[in-house]
């Protein structure tokens, strides 16, 4: 699997608080509460939900026409499809792609009850699907199922050549949770861990890009270290910096002004970003600092917006 595919939740430090709040303040302050959403499988909103989509055509093609519905914002016709092609026809055997695009699309309870009910039948689970499951919990207010989802996932990592990357995702994904919950101790040492284990791995392709991924984790380290940013004291000018989305980098540039951030303007290739290249810079000039509401289903995308301008403000000697 590309690394691009497996960058997890950059300074999901300040985002993931942000969701659990949010979330109790929805009501869904518990497992038992989100659980109860999902009963009912498929939703009656299901059936109402029009779709001119030729469903002969191979999951192949579905697939991509899913992706390019949710990029779109149609996440309701997306999960349609979705449901139709992998548990209604069961065209797709391996229904990986199930929950995958119910958390894109947003219908976070139901990924919730999808991953749980997948990863207790899986003997070895494709991280990515712990760090989703992890993820929810939080946003369920469950911390301590977050951290021991992500336990269990370093019990049950895939076979090499991936193995490697595979453990110091699920490390920095610890650091993410602990650092979320205020126990910085315990993130640094999990981000730091993740650190020495991603130059080691031997994955056939993508070996070039794993110092991307320690440079992210280092980012997390620093902005633990320094929550208060001091732009005030930054020289005026423009500048420019990159951080590594689902496609390639998204890159910023960053206007200062006065001792402020005056503009951010960005030039990215992603496809499912769900409005945030509008609304992190947006977050970022407002509150003049890097902790912003992350989106669910676009957090790679938020990751590398937030990383971006950080490499901006560092190169103007932040």
């Amino acid at each position: 699997m590309p690394v691009t595919c497996r960058a997890i939740l950059l300074l999901m430090a300040s985002f993931l608080s942000i969701w659990a709040s949010h979330w109790a303040a929805a009501g869904e302050s518990t497992l038992a509460q989100a659980l109860k959403k999902a009963e009912k499988i498929p939703p009656d909103w299901l059936a109402g939900v029009a779709s001119s989509y030729d469903t002969s055509k191979p999951w192949k093609d579905a697939r991509l026409h899913i992706r390019g519905l949710l990029g779109e914002g149609k996440n309701r016709e997306a999960i349609k499809l979705t449901y139709d092609y992998i548990v209604e026809r069961k065209v797709q055997k391996d229904d990986h792609e199930y929950g995958m695009y119910l958390y894109l699309g947003g219908e976070y309870e139901w990924a919730l009850k999808v991953y749980i009910e997948r990863l207790e039948l899986l003997p070895k689970g494709p991280t990515g699907e712990y760090e989703k499951l992890a993820s929810l919990y939080l946003r369920v207010g469950e911390p301590d199922l977050a951290v021991k989802t992500l336990q269990d996932g370093l019990t049950r990592l895939p076979e090499p050549p991936w193995a490697v990357t595979s453990e110091a995702n699920l490390h920095a994904s610890l650091g993410d949770i602990y650092a979320a919950s205020g126990k910085t101790d315990k993130a640094v040492e999990h981000y730091e861990t993740a650190m020495k284990l991603y130059p080691t791995s031997n994955q056939p392709y993508g070996r070039h890009l794993l110092h991307r991924n320690v440079a992210k984790v280092q980012a997390k380290v620093d902005l633990l270290r320094r929550k208060n940013l001091d732009i005030t004291k930054l020289p005026d000018g423009t500048y420019r910096g990159a951080g590594l989305g689902y496609v390639e980098d998204v890159t910023a540039t960053v206007t200062l002004k006065g001792g402020r951030i005056a503009d951010i303007r960005l030039a990215h290739k992603e496809k499912i970003e769900m409005g945030v290249s509008r609304t992190v810079p947006e977050q970022i000039i407002r509150t003049q600092g890097l902790q912003v509401d992350a989106v669910t289903g676009a957090t790679v995308t938020t990751q590398a917006i937030v990383e971006a301008v950080y490499r901006a403000l560092q190169k103007a000697g932040l």
